[in-house]
């Protein structure tokens, strides 16, 4: 039982592909399309999208949105079709709200699901498998992801992001490596460059700028391990293995 009532006043801004959701003023908007939702619904896509990729049973939502005891079983399934309306989803063919029969619902994050449900972040598109997708502060893994043989990984909090290839693009656009969606990131933010024993950074002239430790940079720069990356509102922290070790070893 996961249940604490939703507190839209501190939820902030995110993404869902093309849409931005701001639950404070209860609206979706996609371009000049723009959307006002009921509250109850608005706190129910804030509830999926607080366990994005995960099943979120039809008793927990009900017992985080709705205060009062008995709560009719189709009010929530009413909240639901409203929701897709809102965001053009087709609950056959799902882009964003996913029926688990018998067990609940599940946010998806991005678009283009397959059949076997995959997990948040991976697309069925030909050619696309991120390596991570970050909605809020959560770290979901794509199916790139798992070289942990990889010196060079990104940390969101305790959350461990391995950086295998020899270029990443963080941004919340579809063909992003590492896709961010809040609404401050731009759909291609930035870019990493990986050599065996470095990493540099660039801005991809993205509308809120990177910044390296607090700075903004306007080159590409060089990342030390401990150093703190921030796009838009996401701040990650660069580790390279073999540079604390070593650095641990001179201790010594």
């Amino acid at each position: 039982m996961f249940a604490e009532t939703i507190d839209r006043g501190v939820a902030k801004p995110f993404s869902l592909d093309d849409w931005i959701v701001e639950p404070q003023l209860n609206r979706v908007s996609n371009g000049e399309v723009s959307v006002h939702l009921e509250p109850k619904a608005m706190e129910v896509l804030v509830c999926l999208a607080d366990h994005a990729g995960e099943v979120v049973s039809r008793q927990d939502l009900v017992d985080s949105v709705w205060t009062v005891e008995v709560v009719a079983d189709s009010t929530l399934t009413h909240t639901i079709a409203d929701l897709r309306r809102a965001l053009a989803d087709d609950a056959r063919a799902p882009r964003f709200i996913e029926t688990i029969p018998k067990r609940g619902y599940r946010l998806i994050v991005g678009t283009g699901a397959g059949e076997q449900g995959e997990s948040p972040g991976r697309q069925a598109a030909a050619g696309y498998d991120p390596l991570a997708v970050i909605v809020g502060k959560r770290v979901h893994l794509g199916n790139r992801d798992g070289s942990d043989l990889s010196d060079h990984s990104l940390f969101l909090a305790d959350q461990k992001i391995s950086l295998p290839g020899s270029a990443i693009v963080l941004g919340r656009g579809k063909d992003a490596d590492i896709r961010i969606l809040v609404p401050e990131v731009s759909r291609l933010h930035a870019r990493l460059k990986l050599e065996s024993e470095t990493v540099e950074v660039e801005d991809l002239a993205s509308k809120n700028g990177t910044l390296v430790n607090g700075t903004p940079i306007t080159s590409r720069q060089e990342l030390k391990s401990g150093d703190a990356m921030s796009i838009g509102p996401i701040t990650m922290v660069y580790r390279w293995v073999s540079e604390e070790t070593t650095l641990t070893q001179d201790m010594e």
